[in-house]
């Protein structure tokens, strides 16, 4: 079985954040994209808009001295929807962040994110990263 064409797409874009272009980012992200961002820390919220999420990713990029860094682990899709198993390491100050996030995104009718929303492994971890 070959893979959804929206399968590389997620995998391309998730090199392009790796490498810190958060402005070829937009490319892959709708223009009224909703990022969800759970917890119970500084970081959490809503991001609505490009310009909402772009800002997001440099503010995640400048607290983490550009040591934030994604791996898929799994990557399921179709037409509109994406499953991720997402491996994300990260350092800030003494603390460092190693946990499994279970991602969900829409995509709209390009392949771009329009949604999206993480759940991780250990959510403790990651509020007391960001606190």
């Amino acid at each position: 079985m070959s893979e959804h064409p929206n399968v590389p797409r997620i995998r391309g874009a998730l090199e392009v954040y790796n490498s810190g272009d958060h402005d070829a980012m937009k490319a892959f992200l709708a223009d009224d994209i909703v990022w969800h961002v759970g917890g119970n820390h500084e970081m959490s919220g809503d991001y609505h808009g490009v310009d909402a999420v772009l800002g997001y990713f440099r503010d995640v990029r400048r607290m983490t001295a550009g040591t934030l860094q994604v791996e898929a682990e799994e990557i399921l899709a179709n037409d509109r929807h994406a499953s991720l198993f997402m491996h994300v390491t990260a350092h800030r100050d003494v603390r460092t962040l190693d946990v499994l996030l279970a991602e969900a995104l829409t995509l709209d009718d390009r392949g771009r994110w329009n949604e999206y929303w993480a759940l991780a492994n250990d959510q403790d971890a990651v509020d007391a990263f960001w606190t």
